[in-house]
């Protein structure tokens, strides 16, 4: 009879709990079947402030101040370390400017030389194979065999090595240029005040060979961090500014400081005192390091930086007024100013990019809608 009842009760909360079960199952369809058919919320756009893409000639410069003095005795020296092979005339000879004066030997540039050039012919079979590897990935693009992303990596890697390439020639060029300065030359007409080294002496760049004492004439001298004269080269631009008028001067030596923390001297020769200034006056001077024209410019507050990757990102706007969106974009950043960046990719001239500090990009993705708001 015990036996009975517990199997009874045994049943009983079996039924109870099978009960329950099935009840809950029940419930909880009802619950989603309710939650199913409840509409779905609105999604509203983001947003945003953009900025117009332009076509521009922009450049990166340092600002320093310049001191004017006169040419009325100036002294010439080498610009690269090596041992002196050859000098020219002794003291109250008279001199033309470009006569030789000193010889320097150049055997570790032409080391140098030779050594990039390998380099380059390297660089260039890969940037070859990358663009082989962009234009057949594109043509699989077309026949459906390939997707845009991969297209856009390999037209990235195409672009990258091109840079390299450019790069390295652009360090040939360079070091063509320092080795001109092997030959060192009078800067004006003038008179030998000083022979201040021999054949056989090791040049070092900044140290006196002559002193010439010049009748016209002026210098504009800028003193520059060692890292910003690195990018600086002969040839390349000051631009002086008293306020309502602007000059261009070219760079016609450097002088890098044997202490890396101390500063270097960039200077250019000028026919006569820029803006009537007296000998040792101060002007506003700006050096240009690099310069782009015709480039697509847009505020840097428009890039989102990639991390570790050679690639920045823009976020363009698309589509209706209505309907606006953003279409993930990546670019190469070519040169940043003042004034803007430089930059290439797909993004052509009158795009709008969405603009915002790196927390308001970092949320978008690609197709998310947005609207356009005006201000600052």
């Amino acid at each position: 009879m015990k036996i009975l009842r517990r199997i009874l009760v045994y049943l009983v909360i079996v039924a109870a709990v099978g009960g329950a079960v099935v009840a809950a199952k029940k419930i909880k369809k009802q619950k989603m079947a309710e939650v199913a058919s409840l509409p779905r919320p609105e999604a509203h756009p983001w947003a945003v402030r953009v900025a117009t893409v332009k076509r521009a000639d922009i450049v990166e410069s340092y600002p320093a101040l310049a001191r004017v003095t006169s040419l009325a005795t100036s002294q010439v020296s080498g610009q690269i370390s090596g041992t002196i092979l050859e000098m020219g005339p002794r003291e109250g000879v008279s001199v033309k400017a470009g006569d030789l004066l000193a010889r320097i030997d150049t055997r570790e540039i032409d080391d140098q030389i030779r050594a990039l050039k390998a380099d380059l012919e390297a660089a260039k079979a890969d940037a070859a194979h990358a663009q082989n590897e962009w234009e057949r990935e594109n043509h699989l693009l077309e026949v459906g065999g390939s997707t845009a992303s991969r297209v856009e990596a390999m037209r990235t890697a195409a672009v990258a090595a091109q840079k390299k390439v450019e790069s390295l020639r652009k360090r040939i060029s360079a070091l063509e240029v320092r080795k001109g300065y092997a030959l060192v030359r009078a800067p004006a007409d003038g008179v030998i005040a000083k022979r201040l080294a021999e054949p056989g002496d090791i040049c070092m760049p900044g140290h006196p060979l002559y002193s010439i004492t010049q009748s016209q004439g002026a210098r504009v001298s800028v003193r520059l961090p060692q890292d910003v004269l690195a990018q600086v080269v002969p040839g390349g631009t000051i631009v002086l500014t008293d306020g309502k008028h602007r000059l261009e001067a070219a760079i016609t030596r450097i002088h890098p400081a044997l202490d890396a923390r101390a500063m270097g001297t960039v200077e250019a020769d000028l026919p006569e005192s820029p803006f009537g200034l007296p000998s040792d006056a101060r002007v506003r001077a700006a050096v240009i390091l690099d310069r782009i024209e015709g480039a697509l410019v847009a505020p840097e507050l428009a890039f989102l930086h990639q991390g570790e990757q050679d690639h920045d990102v823009v976020y363009r706007v698309e589509g209706d007024d209505d309907d606006l969106h953003v279409k993930v974009t990546h670019v190469l950043i070519r040169l940043k100013s003042p004034e803007g960046v430089a930059f290439e990719g797909v993004a052509k001239e009158g795009d709008r990019l969405v603009v915002g500090h790196l927390s308001d990009l970092a949320r978008l993705v690609d197709g998310d809608p947005v609207r356009v708001v005006e201000g600052r």
